[in-house]
């Protein structure tokens, strides 16, 4: 198994334990900063997120793709680390559901994945290029689509 492969599982693990913590605490903490989500859909979404996770993670030594891919992911979610987790703990000065597990797992594998990918040096590559800047954008918009995918299906609400 190669180092990418590995970074690839490993920040798949990472994001896994991440969202469950965010499926446990999230939905009772009431910032009042963003629309309701209920916590069925909210769970939806983040179950959906961390497959995807495992699905591209498996495939990273069988789809040349599948690591630039993993390493959009990585970027987008050591920027969920700072916003909102990191950003809403300090302003509202209290923890966060997420923060802990961002930045004592996620963080650390996504330095990994992006050490393991080949980092700085793969940038100069536009298909690495591309794949991660689809990786990003794919796991940003996915997050609000996800939600409302959620709730039509398991809160059957329509907008």
């Amino acid at each position: 198994m190669s180092y990418a492969a590995g970074a690839a599982l490993l920040l798949a693990l990472a994001v896994t334990v991440h969202n469950l913590e965010e499926m446990i605490w999230l939905p009772g903490f009431k910032p009042g900063l963003a629309p309701m989500v209920s916590a069925r859909a909210f769970r939806f979404a983040a179950s959906a997120i961390a497959v995807v996770f495992w699905v591209v993670a498996i495939a990273v030594p069988y789809v040349p793709r599948a690591e630039a891919i993993m390493a959009g992911f990585a970027a987008a979610m050591m920027v969920n680390a700072v916003v909102p987790h990191l950003a809403l703990t300090a302003w509202l000065r209290r923890y966060h559901p997420g923060t802990a597990t961002a930045w004592l797992a996620v963080v650390p594998a996504g330095l990994f994945m992006l050490a393991s990918s080949g980092g700085a040096a793969r940038l100069s590559d536009p298909d690495f290029l591309s794949g991660a800047v689809a990786g990003f954008a794919g796991l940003a918009i996915s997050v609000p689509v996800l939600l409302l995918i959620g709730r039509l299906l398991v809160d059957g609400k329509q907008s």
